[in-house]
C-alpha cells in the first residue's frame, strides 16, 4: 500500500503537519508548565496555532500566492514571513503584557526570535522555515525536559527528509534551519525566565 502512495505527496503531508504551526503546537501542549491552567493553553494555541493557519488560510482563499506555505516565491516568502513576525511580535506581547508563565513566554520569544532571524536572512538566502521551527520545538521541548522529549529527536529528521524531497531546500538550508532553531530556543529560555 505505501509503495503507491507518491514520495511527494508523503512529504507534502509531514510539510504540512510539521510546519511552524504544528510544531508550535507540539511545544505549547508538550512543555512542562506548572499550574497548567487551560485557559493559558486555549489563549497560546489560539495566539500560536489559530491565528498564523487563519491568516494563511485568508490569504490562500483571497488568491493571493503567499497563502502557498510550502514553495511561495521569493518576494512572497519574505510577505508570508514578515506577516508571521507580525503576528508572533503581537502575541508576545500580549503573552509578557498578561503574566503569562514562564514556558509559554520561553516559547512566545522562541517564535518570534526565528522568524524575525529567518526573514532577515531571506534577503540573501533562503533558509528552511520548515527546519527551523522544527529545531526550535526540539530545542524547547529538550531543554524544559518535556515528558517524552527523546521522542521528539526524530522529527528534523523526518521535517529534513520532507523538505529535501519537495526539493524545497538544499541540505545546508535544512541542517542550518534546524541548528538556528534549536539555538534560538537556547538563548531565549534567559530572556523568558
Amino acid at each position: 500500500m505505501l509503495n503507491k502512495i507518491p514520495v511527494d505527496a508523503i512529504a507534502r503531508i509531514v510539510s504540512h503537519f510539521l510546519s511552524p504551526a504544528g510544531m508550535a503546537a507540539l511545544v505549547l501542549v508538550g512543555v512542562p508548565v506548572q499550574a497548567r491552567d487551560p485557559r493559558w493553553m486555549g489563549l497560546v494555541l489560539g495566539l500560536y496555532v489559530a491565528v498564523p493557519l487563519c491568516a494563511t488560510a485568508i490569504l490562500s482563499s483571497r488568491g493571493d500566492p503567499t497563502g502557498d506555505v510550502y514553495e511561495p516565491d521569493p518576494s512572497h516568502r519574505r510577505r508570508l514571513l514578515a506577516i508571521g513576525v507580525v503576528i508572533y511580535a503581537v502575541s508576545a506581547a500580549l503573552l509578557w503584557a498578561l503574566g503569562a508563565p514562564g514556558e509559554y513566554k520561553w516559547a512566545g520569544a522562541t517564535f518570534l526570535a526565528a522568524a524575525a532571524i529567518v526573514w532577515l536572512v531571506n534577503f540573501f538566502w533562503k533558509i528552511s522555515i520548515h527546519a527551523t521551527g522544527v529545531g526550535g520545538a526540539v530545542g524547547i521541548l529538550f531543554l524544559s525536559a518535556a515528558p517524552g522529549w527523546p521522542l521528539a529527536l526524530g522529527l528534523p529528521i523526518l521535517v529534513g527528509w520532507a523538505r529535501l524531497a519537495r526539493r524545497a531546500h538544499n541540505t545546508s538550508q535544512v541542517i542550518s534551519g534546524t541548528l538556528l532553531g534549536a539555538a534560538v530556543a537556547w538563548f531565549c529560555q534567559f530572556a523568558a525566565h
